[in-house]
């Protein structure tokens, strides 16, 4: 997977993303929602197409959890890396640092992914790199480290719940008695045992 939806300039997509921010959750992001936000130019209204492309509005426009999640200022660079890695699937496959990347080596990956043109893999890179300028991709990475370490935590925990249990079961103690009868048709003798055995075994 990698978002082919770009921006033919993208000195004004901190301002748009900041917006987002600030404004309102809207039905649908339409060409009018984002006119109202101030961004009126024809080359503006592409942005529609990148926020479906990062997944924040899903295909009629309307508004995703990602997109609410961005919001929440102290987490929204952490969101937005997460979506730039989801979206951009294929790049980070190519290289885990993509955001890392120079314009040229991302058209080279773009190029090659998508197919496009010089020009067009330009703008794609563009976009992408000034979408990375916003985002957080580190604290992305600890938190599938912790989730990792949680897990292997749980193990651990699993493993001596079970020994505790194994030697729970290892403490109990059964006996068993064997009673050898002897070899006799005199029906007192078997009666005398087992009365025997009644009042001083059971």
């Amino acid at each position: 997977m990698i978002s082919e939806a770009y921006l033919m300039a993208t000195k004004r997509i901190s301002e748009m993303m900041s917006a987002i921010q600030d404004a309102g959750v809207p039905p649908r992001f339409t060409n009018e929602f984002l006119k109202s936000l101030g961004f009126k130019s024809t080359n503006d209204r592409a942005f529609v197409g990148v926020l479906k492309g990062i997944g924040f509005l899903d295909d009629s426009g309307s508004p995703t959890e990602k997109y609410k999640s961005y919001k929440n200022k102290s987490e929204a660079k952490i969101v937005l890396g997460q979506a730039l890695k989801e979206r951009y699937e294929d790049l980070f496959l190519a290289n885990e640092k993509a955001h890392d990347l120079s314009i040229d080596k991302l058209k080279g990956i773009f190029a090659t992914k998508t197919g496009k043109g010089d020009s067009v893999v330009q703008q794609m890179a563009g976009t992408f790199k000034a979408l990375a300028s916003l985002a957080e991709f580190k604290d992305v990475e600890l938190k599938n480290i912790t989730k990792e370490n949680n897990k292997d935590d749980n193990k651990i925990l699993d493993k001596d719940i079970q020994s505790e249990k194994n030697n729970k079961a290892g403490a109990e103690f059964h006996y068993n008695i064997q009673i050898h009868l002897p070899v006799t048709k005199d029906i007192s003798v078997y009666n005398a045992i087992f009365k025997s055995i009644k009042e001083h075994l059971l």
